[in-house]
């Protein structure tokens, strides 16, 4: 692989020249691949030569499909496209615009809007299809038309365009996302009573509200750092983290006897990240406290995957036992 570096800041020579070219050194090759470097002046000279107008045709074939998308009768019965207003606050959106790129103030946006849309990128939200974004995204999308799907969560999927990028690869998803809609609206019309039913909950479960995302608990005392006279809430992953190497510090406990641990006001610490997908970050690390809140969330989710979480056996967690002695090595240590 090869990468640019690209520099501009006025005070790069004054402040961090020296250690950057130290780090650069470090992690560079004294004898490069020339096919690569090859490769790279070309990336650039495409860009110098030709940049502006790839990357504005780019955005021109990104809003013929939103266009396309949005004005189309039957698609609009079950997928739409996500707008400003639906991605980013109205506090984060001082010029209060809920569209910018079909305004002629979008610069404006631009200018004042702490954060903005991304033209180039396309969020579908598709939860009327009863499909959520990885059955979307693998069964319609991939193994049947070969469409390759950058990012999903519960109830979107996000198109991705680039300069390369044609209308005839538009209007092929285009295509596509109405045959979809198309077979949709046939099976929907041969449903029976029961399954009708059970297609209308889907929906109402993926177009309503999600779990709302609990706030991050806190370490167990037997992992926090308490070197330091003022008590801070940082913890030490690292040491919770390889506790847990040791199969007889920990145990695997269902949601339904954490519930009733929590109860008792007994503390449940993770042994491991807890993490679902989609959207892929950890609600839970070693060493984290799984409050009520947590808990909930983690429950109420509708994914088909959660790393860290065995769907027999529960949550793996530190025995009492295990935090009893982290916690005296830890005050011993201090």
């Amino acid at each position: 692989q090869g990468s640019m570096i690209h520099v501009f800041d006025q005070d790069f020579e004054q402040k961090v020249a020296e250690p950057f070219h130290e780090a650069y050194m470090a992690h560079t090759s004294t004898s490069p691949n020339y096919q690569i470097l090859a490769s790279l002046d070309l990336g650039r000279r495409q860009v110098a030569l030709e940049g502006a107008e790839l990357v504005q045709r780019q955005i021109e074939n990104a809003m013929q499909l939103r266009d396309a998308i949005d004005n189309n009768p039957l698609l609009s019965r079950y997928v739409r496209c996500l707008r400003t207003s639906d991605l980013i606050p109205g506090e984060y959106r001082a010029s209060h615009i809920d569209q910018p790129l079909r305004s002629h103030r979008m610069m404006d946006a631009w200018d004042v809007d702490e954060f903005v849309l991304d033209p180039s990128r396309i969020t579908l939200s598709i939860g009327p299809t009863g499909f959520d974004g990885d059955e979307f995204k693998r069964e319609q999308l991939m193994d049947r038309y070969g469409v390759q799907i950058n990012k999903t969560s519960r109830n979107t999927v996000l198109f991705m365009t680039n300069i390369g990028t044609t209308r005839s690869s538009v209007a092929f998803l285009v295509e596509v996302l109405v045959t979809i809609a198309s077979e949709l609206d046939e099976r929907i019309s041969e449903m029976g009573l029961g399954e009708r039913g059970r297609f209308e909950k889907k929906v109402r479960k993926l177009t309503g509200a999600s779990a709302p995302l609990p706030n991050f608990s806190g370490f167990h005392p037997a992992f926090r750092d308490r070197s330091s006279p003022d008590a801070t809430p940082e913890g030490d992953i690292r040491r919770a983290f390889y506790l847990s190497y040791d199969e007889t510090n920990c145990e695997y406990l269902t949601g339904e006897q954490i519930d009733e641990k929590l109860d008792a006001g007994n503390d449940v610490v993770s042994a491991t990240f807890v993490t679902p997908y989609p959207p892929g970050f950890p609600v839970l690390v070693p060493g984290q406290v799984v409050s009520p809140e947590i808990l909930e969330y983690l429950l109420a989710l509708d994914v088909k995957e959660i790393h860290g979480y065995h769907p027999v056996n529960g949550f793996r967690v530190f025995t009492p036992d295990a935090l009893d002695r982290a916690a005296n090595s830890r005050t011993h240590a201090d």
